[in-house]
């Protein structure tokens, strides 16, 4: 329900949730490879490379959670101003 502010609570815990679902369905459970025996300057640089980007999408992860995170603090913070500011032009 929309107030004096005019943010729309159901909206913003549903696109929250939404947000929070999308984080956590980046796959950051990467396996590596183990050697067969194998000798290959490309093979090493890929599983170089692999485990970079293994790294990579861990952070942003994290990143992600750290950003949804604070917009549900803020977001809070907003409807609780919003109900403040409700209750005082009652």
């Amino acid at each position: 329900m929309m107030k004096m502010i005019g943010i729309n609570e159901v909206a913003f815990v549903g696109a929250l949730v939404s947000m929070q679902r999308a984080a956590n369905q980046i796959n950051t459970a990467f396996e590596g490879w183990e050697s067969q025996g194998e000798r290959s300057s490309v093979f090493e640089e890929y599983l170089e490379q692999y485990a970079q980007l293994q790294s990579i999408m861990l952070s942003y992860q994290e990143l992600m959670r750290k950003d949804i995170d604070a917009i549900g603090k803020i977001g809070t913070s907003m409807l609780k101003v919003d109900q403040l500011l409700t209750n005082l032009w009652k």
